[in-house]
């Protein structure tokens, strides 16, 4: 469950009436689902291996003057319920270390280039977990324990132009969202368990929103995943929780579109941190937690949250400060583009993210043998290829991929003629 304490259920049997029984307070049966936590503080669960891409599409002209172009992509690195295992940064392109978090960023800077189309892509290997946590280690952390933090973690309680935690409009929002004697009452893990359902009650989902930022959303009552993180990082640092949006996609596709489309792939959540031993960043989805409960009655996605296995960040924090520009997070595509003297005709981005499947053989019956694909892909047909000589290939069998199916079993009859060599490949 992607809750983290009980909910009640019921069930109307017989509603109709059919077994003679009309009265219909004879004919519910209902009773409480409770999660079980786990045992340690935080636990990570049905690991992915997935391999991705981001690919950038550039067509401008040199327009005179300086005629300086940068691009600059996000450099994911391991937090929360991600492990990334290998970035190949797009040719040209320099890892830099922005201000004021000490955020990772590729950049590819160029002079005078000529008039042309740019293609640069970004490639990346990553494991991808669920989360839960266990509420009750994690109320073990206390607001002396806050105050104690190194400043790795304090930089995260500081205001930007996109978390505004030190605006009286977040103040005044977080005051009517909890007790007066709130750090005399609550743990900080039900303080911002409380702010985490208040952001849910507090706005409607809305794509585009008026605003981005969390005084903003909050003063329009709308906003896309972007503005409910934005508000929940706003809030959890008005109370001195470090917190910060993560930027990345779900598990698919998207092929060239303009800046302009919202694709739903695209995804904003947040992440928390509290000093107990064993935790890193915990992930909270104020968004999904809305769209599944509007009330804010229940905590989804708050610490549970099951889909994280599906989901990829490719940056964090909402600042990185360059001589040229200071950049916000690098959001719809993770990517961001600044020129003097050049003139963009179009622009767009694409993206792909999939399981990395794996193919194991077995002995199945006699003259025969079965793969297995395991991890597979989501999107696309899974296609089982033979050859003999590992440089032709023809295919075997194809099965379209589902997002619902982790894995695909093909059986083969057994044949003498030489080797035989077998791979799995994906069309999309």
């Amino acid at each position: 469950m992607n809750l983290d304490d009980p909910i009640p259920w019921s069930v109307t049997l017989d509603p109709d009436g059919t077994s003679g029984d009309t009265n219909l307070a004879n004919n519910i049966a209902g009773g409480t689902f409770t999660p079980v936590p786990p045992t340690n503080v935080v636990q990570l669960y049905e690991a992915r291996l997935v391999g991705g891409s981001e690919t950038a599409l550039l067509d401008y002209t040199n327009g005179g003057g300086s005629n300086l172009a940068w691009e600059i992509f996000g450099q994911p690195t391991s937090h929360g319920a991600q492990k990334v295992m290998h970035v190949a940064a797009p040719s040209n392109a320099t890892s830099i270390v922005t201000a004021p978090y000490g955020v990772p960023v590729l950049q590819i800077a160029r002079t005078n280039p000529p008039t042309a189309f740019y293609q640069d892509t970004e490639t990346f290997t990553a494991q991808l977990s669920g989360m839960c946590v266990n509420p009750t280690l994690l109320r073990g952390a206390t607001w002396a324990d806050l105050a104690g933090m190194s400043s790795n973690w304090t930089q995260w309680l500081v205001p930007d132009q996109i978390c505004e935690s030190t605006n009286p409009a977040i103040t005044n929002f977080v005051a009517e969202s909890l007790p007066a004697n709130f750090q005399s009452t609550l743990t900080p893990y039900d303080t911002a368990r409380l702010l985490h359902l208040a952001v849910m009650r507090a706005l409607t989902y809305q794509e585009p929103p008026y605003h981005a930022d969390a005084v903003g959303v909050l003063q329009d009552g709308v906003a896309d995943c972007g503005g409910f993180s934005a508000l929940l990082t706003a809030c959890l640092r008005c109370v001195g929780i470090p917190a910060r949006r993560i930027s990345g996609f779900w598990l698919g596709d998207t092929w060239p579109s303009s800046s302009q489309d919202f694709n739903t792939q695209w995804h904003v959540r947040a992440e928390f941190h509290l000093p107990v031993s064993g935790v890193d960043w915990l992930v909270a989805d104020a968004t999904v937690g809305n769209g599944l409960d509007p009330t804010g009655t229940y905590a989804y996605d708050f610490g549970y949250v099951p889909d994280a296995n599906d989901y990829f960040a490719m940056d964090v924090g909402d600042a990185h400060e360059l001589p040229y520009y200071n950049f916000p997070m690098l959001q719809v595509p993770n990517l961001w583009f600044y020129s003097e003297g050049i003139f963009y005709f179009n622009y767009a981005c694409q993206y792909y993210l999939q399981p990395l499947g794996q193919l194991s053989v077995s002995n199945f019956a006699a003259g025969s043998f079965r793969f297995n694909l395991t991890n597979a892909p989501g999107d696309g047909s899974i296609i089982i290829e033979t050859s003999t000589n590992l440089v032709s290939w023809s295919p075997g069998v194809t099965n379209a991929a589902s997002a619902n199916t982790n894995s695909f079993s093909y059986t083969f009859p057994a044949v003498n003629p030489g080797r035989q060599f077998f791979r799995a490949n994906q069309i999309p």
